[in-house]
């Protein structure tokens, strides 16, 4: 693919990727994902501007234009990370206390590169720095192995490396062809998105009516809030002698459970979860998700 067509493209998916995020956004608003979404659309606006600067653009120099990359960089590892957080009430506390402190450390490495700003020279990244975002990425988009979120993620993650990739010290040479691999990068971080899209509007199959509920949790919050959910709910399933657990793939009836005790089961099990999932979810985005499931069965 040609230079000016990949560029074209890359144009293309950055509309595609506003316009899946803007969809996403709403989607997330009886959440506390909000937080996560307002990175996110920060660091999509910084995508933007740093595209037009460095493509569209012969003004400024190649520091500047490096600085202003690395800024993106750094932002876009804020939604992950602020995933971890997304539980009412110290989501917002999570954002002073984690996120700001993540963002000067990551930052740290531009705002010592004193050649950077005064000579205008490309900024070099190496090694510390590198690690750093390496431990970053796997946090936040580790979270999110085993969801249906797994690719998306992945892909995420490697439009990322592809970002840095022009600013390394230990980059091969053929990823130090800056525009070309941002214009990579920018078509990857696209993929992600669209694909993270397509998977959220496939219906789910579910035989219980909690496990709609339950999936969709564990998908948009990743595997350290649902390990943590279900190991509470677990625990009570135990203390009040259950006839039904929890599991990774949705709720496991045991097979000799009579109706009476399902019965008991499922209005504790109603009651439990709400519970537990008020502090990261409005009522409203549970029972949209438990009216389809009733109704077809």
């Amino acid at each position: 693919m040609g230079s000016t067509a990949l560029h074209g493209v890359a144009s293309l998916s950055l509309l595609m990727a506003l316009v899946v995020l803007w969809k996403a956004s709403r989607e997330v608003w009886q959440t506390t994902l909000r937080t996560a979404a307002s990175w996110a659309w920060a660091g999509l606006m910084l995508w933007c501007f740093a595209f037009v600067v460095d493509f569209f653009s012969n003004s400024g120099s190649a520091g500047s234009r490096d600085l202003l990359w690395y800024l993106t960089a750094v932002v876009c590892t804020c939604p992950p990370v602020a995933v971890l957080g997304a539980r009412k009430p110290g989501a917002a506390a999570w954002g002073f206390f984690v996120l700001l402190p993540l963002l000067l450390v990551l930052l740290w490495p531009a705002a010592a590169s004193t050649r950077v700003w005064r000579a205008g020279v490309p900024l070099e990244l190496e090694e510390p720095a590198l690690v750093a975002f390496s431990v970053v990425m796997v946090m936040g988009c580790g979270n999110y192995f085993g969801t249906k979120f797994t690719l998306p993620s992945m892909l995420f993650a490697g439009s990322i490396v592809l970002l840095l990739a022009p600013m390394s010290a230990v980059a091969p040479e053929l990823l130090r062809h800056q525009r070309d691999v941002r214009a990579w990068a920018t078509i990857l971080l696209a993929a992600a998105m669209v694909l993270a899209r397509l998977r959220c509007v496939v219906p789910l199959v579910t035989g219980d009516i909690w496990n709609r509920v339950w999936l969709d949790f564990t998908d948009h919050y990743g595997q350290v809030w649902a390990k943590r959910v279900m190991d509470r709910l677990n625990d009570t399933a135990r203390h009040e002698q259950w006839v039904a657990k929890l599991e990774w793939h949705g709720v496991i009836w045991n097979a000799d459970a009579t109706e009476a005790d399902r019965v008991r089961t499922l209005e504790r099990l109603d009651h439990q979860m709400r519970w537990l999932l008020k502090r990261f979810v409005e009522p409203a985005w549970i029972d949209s998700r438990l009216e389809p499931v009733s109704d077809s069965r």
